[in-house]
């Protein structure tokens, strides 16, 4: 799983010098949309990949002057939203965290989408050590900063009752993860079927978000520079995911069984791992929303926005 996860490093140096350097071409008929995401392989992954594999993103969105997708893929969400301030990409599909983090630096930001929602995170701790976050008071976990996992570590602490206690510290995932296997590493969060593999692996899941009733969403993010300059994007983007995810529902073991060949693990981690309601059919679903305002109040409360904003008067924005 290391050696898989590490790859992205190598893949996103090489697609970034490339997809970077490429200008937003516009030649009269229609423009390239460059799309920032991260991703463990270096392809496009989860509901993005699908869409992109079945071509109903390119499909939908031909109706807003789009005639070519090209995408760079980052190490993580906040790097991806660097890359959209530096006009190096002009979506940006990144975790919650990032997303909240980025329109709290700058009012500019539109919140275009939801692409997914009830996301779980689980802390992950390593063989031979603590099986409840009590045991981690004095130690740390690790979590790149900025990040879902992130703020999932401080919300699980948080939610024990051990906030000051237990130290998260900034560490990419896949060092963490190594880390986590060499015991150089009390604990870590990790999402997706990570978790599942490390825990079939021997290593205890100590605590997860689904557990306490939290949930992450996926958000899809723009300048209104890039909306203003597009006038029909925002609206066919929205058609364009929520198309993608209500293909998804419908050929779900289909999505399952591409995602673990993708991925390169195996589809019983990714079945665990992955449920139906995580693929909402509809922009911006209330259960989603309020996922997104809980995030935003954690963040808020922790120090971690720049500037306070309304985060459903964001999610109803129609830029």
């Amino acid at each position: 799983m290391f050696n898989r996860l590490s790859r992205l490093a190598a893949a996103s140096a090489l697609l970034l010098a490339t997809v970077v350097a490429c200008a937003n071409d516009d030649d009269g008929t229609g423009y390239t949309l460059r799309i920032g995401a991260t991703s463990p392989t270096g392809t496009p992954a989860g509901s993005l990949g699908w869409g992109d594999k079945e071509g109903i993103l390119s499909e939908q969105l031909t109706a807003a002057g789009v005639d070519k997708i090209e995408y760079s893929f980052f190490q993580s969400g906040s790097d991806v939203a660097s890359a959209l301030f530096a006009g190096a990409v002009d979506v940006a599909a990144i975790g919650d965290n990032p997303a909240l983090r980025a329109r709290s630096r700058d009012p500019k930001v539109v919140l275009l989408s939801l692409d997914s929602i009830n996301g779980d995170a689980w802390l992950v701790g390593a063989k031979g050590g603590p099986t409840d976050i009590a045991g981690l008071v004095g130690k740390s976990v690790t979590a790149p900063q900025g990040t879902i996992r992130d703020r999932a570590a401080k919300q699980l602490i948080a939610a024990a009752g051990l906030t000051g206690k237990i130290q998260v510290r900034d560490v990419p995932t896949p060092e963490s993860i190594a880390g986590l296997s060499s015991g150089q590493i009390d604990a870590t969060v990790v999402t997706g079927a990570s978790a599942i593999e490390l825990e079939n692996k021997g290593f205890p899941v100590i605590d997860s978000l689904s557990r306490h009733g939290f949930g992450s969403t996926g958000t899809n993010i723009a300048l209104n520079t890039f909306t203003e300059a597009h006038p029909e994007f925002a609206d066919a983007w929205r058609k364009a995911v929520t198309a993608v995810n209500v293909d998804i529902t419908e050929n779900f073991d289909a999505y399952l069984a591409w995602v673990a060949q993708t991925d390169g693990t195996r589809l019983d981690f990714v079945k665990q791992a992955t449920k139906k309601d995580e693929f909402n059919t509809e922009p911006f679903p209330a259960e989603g929303v309020d996922q997104l305002e809980a995030a935003y109040e954690f963040l808020n409360a922790d120090g971690s926005l720049e500037n306070e904003y309304s985060v459903r008067e964001w999610a109803g924005a129609k830029q």
